[in-house]
């Protein structure tokens, strides 16, 4: 790297608004200061060398890579992060422009430090450029002349022209920032209501029909005409929806005995509007004896969705079924830290299948031909979205953004994010636009809740309050509670003391949520998605006692004596880390734990692992090594169920979605079931403190309906 053409022999050059520090591996842009990972960085170069052309993915794959080889996906996810990295205040467009099967450019100037205009102060002779100084320019020596050359002015008007046109070009999903949303004024209609539960939104490709279940005393299968608005009962029993033919005229769903899943039959539909529906077995049952989920038919092609990819209960993959051959291939390959895909829609004239992919810090959508080729990451969210469909007339796919309440797309046509559009609407479960101007939803069945689990007295109190959507719950001293309220994108924190409920949000910032106490109570980790700072709390005051910047995102922590044990998402890989922080000193210790999944204490050095392997493992914290954990066959068995992991100074406690288990950290032998949570009550999160279990759960029980809503007409 580094001709004698190359911007690259010098340390420190302009890449757009950023100034990258060669030695340091580092950028800054006056205002935030960011150290680059390996891969970020060879990237980055490789570019800065080749900024005049568009570099071809199989480039990428030899020269960073260096590989015969490499998934798309992992060149998707790099560029995306370096998008990331280079985005700032001060450089809001776009970056690196992906030219349509063609590979991808530079899409901002570089250019060498003796072009950069002159700015005081200048950095002395015999100093060595830093990159946190805060000036538009550091030279070496002050030689330039007070006359402006030539070559200087064109290229300031160079620039210019550059930057004007840059701003000019930004994707359209920028210009949210510069103007006010579209504002549309809707009003509802009830499409349906029975006393139960309506979830399970499924919507036809032609949008003229929409499946869905209704919980009361039993299941049953729904279909709705959106034309007439009529609506028909297809079956009842212990159902459950999976998909559409391409035509809409067949619906796909299971019925199971009981509530066992691993005995099932699943079924097609058709002739739905009618009072009679005809109903046979579903011709390719070869794949039936899964976990059941998603299934459509397109053409001749099946595609399922369905989970235990990589020997995990959560992560979900994508599988193509040719339904003349009974061939059958894997066209996804999710991440390990999130729960994996999620069928959206698809569109045809070629046959397209977009998908979303759940990560631990944002959700992905793709689009790829039915056997996974072509792979093309469209636009990150940092919400799930679920439900997408596909608008004809503006060539767009639209969802529904129900923490900012706009009806989100993606244009086809420029290949960018549309401008979002204000569309206010109930609380909901599914939302479904049918377009730009309207929106299918069911209201929502969902509300968090916590409640403490007194481990002397084994008694439930639960923490409900009006109003309030109860998460990340810890147990204090003296019988306080911490709990957050956390609705989408609004997150409130909230101290109950004395019966009373103080909102100490602005003492932790609407970014923040704690993640992690000490089996004492007495501190409490937090972690700040905004500025990636994990920070160790006094639980008395909320003050702060000690910070440290991740490089990635993180959810799970423990605390134990001086030491934070986290695990966090890597930016650039998106895989999970192990790190143990002291508080007592700058120590940083890196496990080599190949994707931990959970952590608790097993004493004041030693910390029980949760892996994607077989086994549990024993991390020393001092020595940095680790050994295989010989546990009893129940925890083994519970291993692919884990929801959540903690302990106390007695006990290691393991939740999966509806119980709690414990086992003594003495012997670690026998598991006993602590508590069994309520019907429809799902374990998101667990603490422990040292007599009490705080919990948080999500209900799914409420009575709702399903509504659309449509602009209104003007008078």
């Amino acid at each position: 790297m580094g001709s004698a053409l190359s911007p690259l022999r010098d340390n420190v050059i302009f890449v757009g608004e950023w100034q990258l520090n060669i030695k340091q591996q580092t950028i800054s842009d006056g205002v935030h200061t960011r150290e680059l990972e390996p891969l970020l960085f060879k990237l980055l170069c490789f570019f800065i060398e080749n900024n005049e052309r568009i570099i071809t993915r199989q480039e990428l794959v030899e020269n960073i890579w260096q590989q015969s080889f490499v998934d798309d996906n992992a060149i998707n996810r790099a560029i995306s992060e370096l998008r990331k990295v280079l985005k700032s205040e001060k450089q809001p467009g776009q970056t690196i422009k992906t030219h349509y099967r063609k590979g991808y450019s530079l899409f901002i100037a570089v250019r060498p430090l003796e072009q950069a205009p002159i700015a005081e102060p200048v950095v002395a002779a015999n100093e060595e450029a830093k990159p946190h100084l805060y000036t538009n320019t550091i030279s070496e020596k002050n030689t330039h002349s007070s006359r402006w050359p030539w070559p200087f002015v064109a290229l300031v008007l160079s620039l210019l022209i550059a930057a004007t046109w840059l701003y000019i070009q930004q994707p359209q999903a920028n210009v949210e920032a510069q103007e006010q949303a579209p504002f549309l004024d809707l009003q509802a209609e009830t499409i349906t209501w029975h006393k139960g539960t309506h979830y399970r939104l499924l919507l036809s490709q032609d949008k003229t029909k929409l499946a869905y279940i209704l919980q009361n005393d039993k299941k049953h299968l729904y279909v709705v005409d959106l034309t007439t608005k009529r609506e028909y009962q297809i079956a009842s029993g212990e159902l459950f929806l999976q998909g559409w033919s391409e035509d809409g005229e067949r619906l796909f769903y299971g019925s199971c005995e009981g509530d066992d899943y691993n005995d099932c039959i699943t079924w097609q539909a058709s002739n739905l509007l009618s009072n009679e529906a005809l109903i046979k077995p579903r011709t390719n049952q070869s794949v039936l004896n899964r976990t059941p989920s998603q299934y459509m038919e397109v053409g001749n092609v099946a595609i399922t969705r369905r989970n235990n990819y990589r020997g995990l209960t959560h992560l979900y993959a994508l599988y193509a079924q040719d339904l003349k051959t009974g061939e059958e291939i894997r066209i996804t390959s999710p991440n390990i830290t999130g729960t994996g895909d999620f069928i959206l829609t698809t569109i045809q004239n070629p046959s397209r299948i977009i998908f979303e992919r759940h990560n631990v810090a944002q959700a992905e959508i793709y689009m790829a031909n039915l056997d996974g080729s072509s792979l093309k990451l469209l636009t990150t969210n940092n919400y799930r979205s679920w439900a997408a469909t596909y608008d004809e007339q503006s060539n767009s796919l639209v969802w529904y953004n129900r923490g900012k309440l706009t009806i989100e797309s993606f244009s086809f046509d420029t290949m960018s994010r549309g401008q979002p559009i204000k569309a206010p609407v109930k609380r909901a479960n599914y939302a479904y636009p049918l377009n730009k101007h309207s929106v299918l939803i069911s209201t929502d069945i969902h509300d968090s809740d916590a409640a403490l689990f007194d481990l002397k007295s084994k008694q439930m109190s639960y923490i409900a309050t009006a109003n309030k959507h109860e998460d990340d719950l810890v147990a204090l001293t003296n019988n306080d509670v911490y709990f957050a309220d956390f609705e989408y994108y609004k997150r409130q924190h909230w101290l109950r003391k004395d019966n009373q409920y103080i909102d100490i949000t602005d003492k932790l910032g609407e970014d923040t949520a704690i993640i992690a106490a000490n089996s004492s109570s007495s501190k409490l980790v937090s972690f700040n998605k905004t500025n990636q700072q994990l920070t160790l709390l006094n639980a008395n005051d909320f003050s702060e006692i000690k910070h440290w910047t991740l490089p990635g995102n993180t959810k799970l922590a423990a605390v134990r004596g001086n030491k934070i044990a986290v695990i966090y998402t890597e930016l650039s890989s998106l895989q999970n880390q192990i790190m143990i922080l002291h508080t007592n000193s700058d120590e940083v210790v890196k496990s080599t734990i190949d994707t931990p999944l959970a952590i608790a204490w097993y004493d004041e050095t030693q910390l029980i692992v949760h892996s994607k392997y077989e086994k549990y493992l024993l991390l020393d914290s001092d020595s940095n090594t680790y050994s295989e954990l010989t546990t009893p066959d129940k925890l083994t068995e519970l291993k692919p169920s884990i929801i959540s992991m903690t302990s106390n100074q007695h006990s290691l406690y393991i939740a999966t979605e509806t119980e709690v288990y414990s086992i003594k950290l003495a012997n670690l032998q026998d598991v006993e079931l602590a508590l069994q949570m309520q019907p429809l009550h799902f374990i998101s999160q667990l603490n422990a403190s040292n007599d009490k279990l705080a919990i948080s759960f999500l209900t799914a029980n409420s009575q709702n309906s399903i509504e659309l809503y449509t602009e209104k007409s003007a008078e």
